[in-house]
């Protein structure tokens, strides 16, 4: 199937940043593995979207022919991981290895299981914290005042920028995954990330006077090639780890109370029992898939599902699509809280896997636990709460307010 051929007798109407496609994301994706699982879109200047478990695995495992690569040279193929291009280069998630792999090194420590698992006291103060700012008034709004702020204060405590500046991390971060490429909203959502990466060039130079025990210090310190790392390559660093830290957990959280909001009975068998959340939230990421899709760009004439892809395409790897796979799982379409084994793809496989995992899992754990102790009886205003209004490359929630039976603080050693 060459691009010409793709254009016509393969062309679909599709388009991940569409309201139509935030609102049918499941039966679009169902539709087109049916019928045309390697399928052409002409938005965003034309790519190939993949909606089967096994084609999108054999893509992110393979490095040398789907490239993360992003050039800013606007006459380069490379466009990066996003669909449009992202007005920002993601390091080192939009190189490819061995540099990648290089970055990787530095880095991966810093969120392995072990280390992400000595955060859990800090997740635990924060979501105390937050509880008891809300416990005694009955009502809550479960993104602005939980799922953003837990996420947004444990990105920054490992960053190393001022926890204090959290509100506006967390607010560039969501806003630019949630405001249509092109509008004047995405426009302002990019100054106000770029406000935030001043911010962070601050705190670079800061580190450079001063190292400390945090990610920035890493970052200054690091050797690719010999070298040390510009500002600017740190500061598109930084740029990765609060947009992945922010946006990512939180967009799971709130979709898992929404759920558990709809099934009382449910959100009972995980409340009787805590051990039962590890395996629930691999089911909400399968389910859910936070980050819905990334791209590539072919870097030679290559064949996938059958198809052939010729040198500079641009291809859409659809997670969310490859996590409803009927061939990969059972029933994909019902929540199964005890699923296991799990084999889903929402932080995706290979080389480029989600740098932040681990972190992710302990915040959603500790973070359900509080609640299903604290709040258990939660009710969201479902009128009121309003969800992203395109979910292309996030699947999250403005806002959630709720209401609860109020009860009494219990304390955290957690302060601003």
């Amino acid at each position: 199937m060459t691009t010409q051929q793709a254009q016509t007798a393969e062309s679909v109407d599709f388009d991940h940043h569409s309201p139509a496609y935030a609102e049918h994301w499941r039966e679009t994706y169902a539709d087109l593995r049916g019928r045309c699982p390697v399928a052409h879109s002409t938005a965003h200047g034309g790519f190939t979207v993949l909606t089967r478990y096994a084609d999108v695995e054999a893509v992110v495992k393979d490095d040398a022919s789907f490239s993360s690569r992003h050039d800013p040279d606007p006459a380069s193929p490379f466009k990066g991981i996003t669909l449009p291009e992202a007005p920002v280069i993601s390091t080192p998630i939009e190189m490819d290895p061995p540099l990648h792999t290089a970055y990787r090194k530095y880095l991966n420590p810093w969120f392995s299981p072990g280390r992400s698992k000595s955060y859990e006291p800090f997740v635990r103060s924060v979501t105390t914290a937050m509880l008891d700012a809300v416990i005694e008034t009955g009502t809550i709004d479960l993104v602005h005042d939980l799922a953003s702020p837990v996420p947004a204060l444990l990105t920054a405590q490992v960053l190393g920028v001022p926890l204090t500046d959290w509100r506006l991390y967390s607010d560039a971060a969501h806003s630019i995954v949630f405001n249509p490429p092109g509008t004047a909203e995405f426009e302002a959502a990019v100054a106000k990330n770029l406000k935030v990466l001043e911010h962070c060039f601050q705190t670079v130079l800061a580190r450079r006077a001063e190292p400390k025990d945090d990610l920035i210090s890493v970052f200054v310190d690091m050797e690719i090639d010999g070298e040390k790392l510009s500002d600017q390559r740190i500061v598109e660093m930084c740029n990765l780890v609060i947009a992945g830290g922010n946006d990512t957990t939180t967009s799971l959280l709130a979709n898992a109370f929404a759920w558990l909001v709809e099934h009382p009975d449910q959100r009972a068998w995980l409340a009787a029992d805590p051990a039962r959340i590890p395996a629930a939230c691999e089911e909400f990421l399968r389910y859910f898939t936070p980050t819905q899709a990334l791209a590539r760009t072919v870097t030679r004439d290559v064949e996938i599902g059958g198809c052939p892809l010729r040198e500079g395409d641009r291809v859409l790897i659809s997670f969310a699509a490859a996590n409803q796979d009927p061939e990969m799982f059972d029933r994909p379409d019902e929540v199964v809280l005890g699923r296991w084994p799990n084999r889903h793809q929402a932080f995706g496989l290979g080389a480029h896997r989600c740098l932040g995992s681990n972190l992710t899992r302990v915040e959603f754990r500790v973070v359900l636990e509080e609640v299903l102790r604290r709040i258990p009886d939660f009710q969201i205003d479902f009128t009121a709460a309003q969800r992203y209004p395109t979910i292309g490359i996030v699947n999250g929630w403005i806002d959630m307010p709720a209401v609860f039976t109020p009860g009494g603080k219990v304390g955290s050693g957690f302060v601003l």
